[in-house]
């Protein structure tokens, strides 16, 4: 009889281990969810990344562009007029090239 208490005793303390053990690895709040969150986390932190420059770059496009922020840059104002608007000196000459076909 006293081998099969301790079997029995055994038995149950594996069991309750075992269930520790799935619950501590794949459970909601377990190591492998913890290292999924962890990756997401830090793919999210990346792009925050990326979008933090972008925001900078665009917040100085801005004020290169804005008189109320003291820093207008006037050859930026007067390169980005030629680019969007087509604008030009009336005494300029403008030549347009075609642009090189891509070789791939």
């Amino acid at each position: 009889m006293n081998a099969l208490k301790r079997f029995i005793l055994i038995g149950m303390l594996v069991g309750v281990v075992g269930y520790v053990a799935h619950h501590a690895f794949f459970s909601e709040r377990g190591f492998v969810q913890q290292a999924i969150v962890s990756g997401r986390i830090a793919q999210a932190e990346a792009e925050l990344a990326a979008v933090r420059a972008e925001r900078a770059r665009l917040e100085d496009r801005v004020a290169r562009l804005s008189p109320n922020s003291g820093e207008l840059d006037l050859d930026y104002v007067e390169e980005r007029a030629r680019e969007v608007l087509n604008f030009a000196h009336p005494h300029e000459i403008i030549v347009r090239l075609d642009p090189q076909p891509v070789a791939y």
